[in-house]
């Protein structure tokens, strides 16, 4: 009872705005009364308005039933699952919202379980046969997925009733890269909206101007925004700041990196290192192009102008520090708020200009439990949950807390955008069951070991992953 009380009073309160004095949109005030609508107005209104729910059965009732979702357990990368409260933080209660309105539609309870052994508690009470335990996990990336499948832990998408895979509310990339021989058995949605991240440069604007430079917004809009632009922005940017005379992290530098987020270059080139379609899996390994991509990479390991992290995200810390013009970053966007300097925000570069901008993006993978006792239940759900989440989760994301909270010119906010639209998703990075492609293990090689080449180590590890890969495709059906 408490729950429906809430949400009429949410309603209440959207309606509080058309409430108010007239004029406030910007339109010469014609004196008619600001409380009498206009039956003409909220006609049209009625008739443009998108119907999130358009496609759930009347009368749909799954009669309080407790939808279980299980996620990782950590402190910044919350997706708001199930919010206890409003707070008055944007994405908590945008989610509020839609989780109350889901359960007052339905009639069910979502409740979020949150540890730190989710996947093996997972697994283990998939591989016991308990069918209402877990209703869906939301995985934390990156991560080794293919177990799930090779197990037969996880049930196939395209088999879900009460769900439409082609809704604007689930990712349409996901879907094609999950396809393995006609079945899918990881989707994203705007459920798990705020992981659903892409890698990308962030530039210091206050250094930039300190070294004569122009942003490179300019050079984004009119595709010129390359490896060489970038490297030529960051050329002699290096200055030991401490005077001792050796480079550390207290000097300045052209970039910030580590070796994730230079192996993210290749990614963001467009050479995925593995792809699957209906003839099956194929290798992506070595080519001129990638030889070429590889030999850049490991530049970056010796450039002077080029501060390079060998433990975790301590280049995070330089770029922090205002110590450098650019960096590579993929963590959560809270994070920059506590950036003292103005940034800008920019997509990884092209190799060529006459190459499109790819938008590396693995997050946001979902899955539910091969045990589910009612499909139709479960898709009905998540589609249900998805669909709010659209409602209410993508603009309060978008608008409120990155672009309102996180970035800070209207350029950095154009190219978000454009990044959100041109994201794809890749297979390797999470499904591998080869243990050779995942994360960022092709490309990382690359650059952790100086001495290696594209073509003697795509050798050394062909045979594990034909065996491998084979293997999963069989266990698919061939298909």
């Amino acid at each position: 009872m408490k729950r429906r009380i809430l949400i009429l009073l949410f309603a209440l309160l959207f309606l509080l705005p058309s409430c108010a004095a007239g004029g406030g949109d910007g339109a010469p005030d014609d004196g008619a009364s600001a409380l009498t609508p206009d039956p003409g107005a909220i006609e049209a209104v009625e008739e443009t308005e998108f119907d999130w729910y358009a496609s759930l059965p009347e009368g749909t009732d799954f009669g309080g039933y407790t939808f279980t979702v299980v996620r990782y357990e950590d402190s910044t990368w919350n997706i708001y699952i199930a919010p206890e409260e409003m707070t008055g933080e944007v994405l908590n209660d945008a989610a509020y919202k839609r989780t109350l309105e889901a359960e007052d539609l339905i009639n069910i309870q979502v409740e979020e379980l949150c540890e730190g052994n989710y996947e093996g508690d997972f697994k283990n009470v998939v591989k016991a046969g308990e069918s209402e335990t877990y209703d869906l996990i939301c995985f934390w990336c990156p991560g080794e997925r293919a177990s799930y499948i090779t197990g037969n832990l996880v049930y196939d998408w395209q088999a879900l009733e009460g769900i439409d895979l082609g809704a604007r509310w689930y990712n349409q990339s996901a879907n094609k890269t999950y396809n393995l021989g006609n079945k899918q058995y990881f989707a994203v949605s705007d459920l798990t909206f705020p992981v659903q991240q892409h890698f990308r440069i962030l530039f210091n604007k206050e250094l930039a101007t300190q070294l004569g430079l122009s942003y490179p917004y300019e050079a984004v809009y009119n595709g010129e925004w390359t490896f060489d632009t970038m490297h030529g922005y960051a050329k002699d940017a290096y200055a030991d700041l401490n005077g001792n005379g050796q480079a550390d992290k207290d000097d300045r530098y052209g970039m910030a990196m580590n070796a994730a987020y230079i192996a993210g270059f290749g990614f963001n080139f467009g050479e995925l290192p593995m792809t699957w379609d209906e003839e099956g899996y194929h290798f992506n390994l070595v080519s001129d192009r990638i030889v070429r991509i590889v030999e850049l990479m490991q530049g970056l390991r010796t450039d002077p102008d080029v501060f390079f992290a060998t433990s975790g995200n301590d280049h995070y810390n330089v770029f922090k520090a205002g110590n450098a013009l650019f960096e590579g970053y993929g963590s959560d966007p809270v994070l920059l708020r506590d950036l003292e300097f103005d940034f800008g925000y920019l997509p990884y570069p092209k190799l060529d200009e006459s190459d499109d901008y790819t938008i590396w993006t693995v997050g946001g993978m979902m899955a539910t439990p091969i045990t589910l006792s009612d499909p139709l239940r479960t898709g009905t759900i998540i589609d249900v949950l998805s669909a709010g989440s659209n409602k209410y989760v993508v603009d309060a994301f978008i608008e409120q807390y990155v672009e309102g909270k996180i970035l800070r010119d209207e350029d950095s906010k154009n190219i978000y955008r454009m990044m959100r639209e041109k994201a794809i998703c890749d297979l390797s990075y999470n499904v591998d069951p080869s243990g050779q492609l995942g994360e960022y293990k092709y490309f990382s090689k690359f650059v952790n070991d100086l001495n290696a080449s594209p073509a003697s180590y795509s050798a050394s590890i062909m045979k594990v992953l034909n065996k491998s890969y084979q293997k999963m495709m069989d266990q698919l059906g061939g298909d």
